[in-house]
């Protein structure tokens, strides 16, 4: 006779499908920004690397002693495995409190260049400008410039919006602070005009939209200036930005109704702003340089009638001294 055993199997309950909290953590980025933020991150790592000198370590090879004179050889400097600091400076700056806001308001920001290889990290102004528009802040890299066609990729902390700063903004919803890509592609169409387009987007899944640029940027060389010491660029820009963004910046949802006396504006993606531009800098001496710019923005279309906008025409100027090291 032959004994089963069995072992004890407990009761099981039927399994309860999973549900997040809403106050959750948000769920990952969709699959082309995951891919997005991969590509970006793959980019400027590997420009990082490309940085970085190589070293190779050959086998010692016998070779017989012969006399020979005493020759002086050059000394070559090998690239620094950190990065190097190149300017240092402060700006002061006017313009609006935000963009379509009759208030404006003074800003005194210091300002920095960090270099390493080809990497770049800044927080903006004229001081780190590699095509003579205002240099975003952030991390970049030049990844391709050859003849007419260049190519950059930046990474970006954007702060947000805390509207409850502004008075004119207080009930209206925030905007979450995110990391922002930035693809560059530039085609020099004369030695002095350049074509720009310029593609944003949130890589870090926080839903705060894309946009895209187009940048006509002239250098401008007039008689009656130093050519060695000046440098002057103007150029008009236009901008479209997504639906997704453009309600998070100029909309206001039904939330926001009941808590203002704003009435409900959900704007749709298109053209928002055009601007036209003008920067400016002078070579004092070896290290020092002075330089500045201004801004002429005007909002358009929907954006231009949203109940967040007072003045739809904006200018903003600024002027700073730095020191290359």
């Amino acid at each position: 006779m032959r004994l089963q055993t069995q072992a004890h199997q407990p009761d099981r309950k039927p399994n309860k499908p999973f549900r997040m909290h809403p106050m959750s953590v948000p769920p990952a980025p969709p699959y082309p920004l995951r891919g997005l933020t991969a590509f970006l991150i793959g980019i400027l790592a590997g420009a990082c690397s490309a940085s970085e000198p190589a070293s190779s370590v050959s086998p010692p090879t016998a070779s017989p002693i012969t006399a020979s004179p005493i020759t002086a050889s050059p000394i070559t400097a090998s690239p620094s495995p950190w990065p190097r600091l190149t300017a240092l400076g402060v700006s002061v700056s006017h313009r609006p409190t935000y963009s379509g806001s009759a208030d404006s308001k003074w800003g005194l920001t210091p300002q920095f260049v960090l270099k390493w290889g080809r990497l770049t990290l800044s927080n903006g102004s004229t001081l780190a400008s590699q095509a003579g528009e205002p240099a975003e802040s952030g991390l970049s890299a030049e990844l391709f410039s050859r003849d007419r066609l260049s190519l950059r990729a930046a990474l970006r902390l954007d702060e947000g919006r805390d509207s409850s700063g502004t008075a004119r903004l207080r009930g209206v919803h925030d905007v979450p602070a995110h990391v922002r890509g930035r693809v560059q592609v530039g085609w020099r169409l004369h030695p002095q005009w350049e074509l720009l387009g310029v593609w944003r987007s949130d890589v870090s899944g926080r839903g705060t939209g894309h946009s895209t640029e187009a940048v006509l940027l002239h250098e401008w060389r007039p008689e009656f200036l130093d050519h060695r010491r000046w440098r002057v660029s103007a150029g008009v820009a236009t901008q479209w930005r997504n639906a997704t963004q453009s309600r998070l910046l100029y909309g206001i949802t039904p939330e926001d109704a009941q808590r203002t006396a704003y009435p409900v504006f959900e704007p749709t993606g298109g053209f928002s702003d055009a601007r036209l531009f003008a920067n400016w800098r002078r070579q004092i001496d070896t290290h020092w340089v002075a330089y500045g710019g201004m801004t002429a923005e005007t909002l358009v279309r929907q954006v231009a009638r949203s109940p967040l906008v007072d003045r739809p025409h904006s200018f903003t100027v600024s002027m700073g001294v730095g020191r290359r090291f």
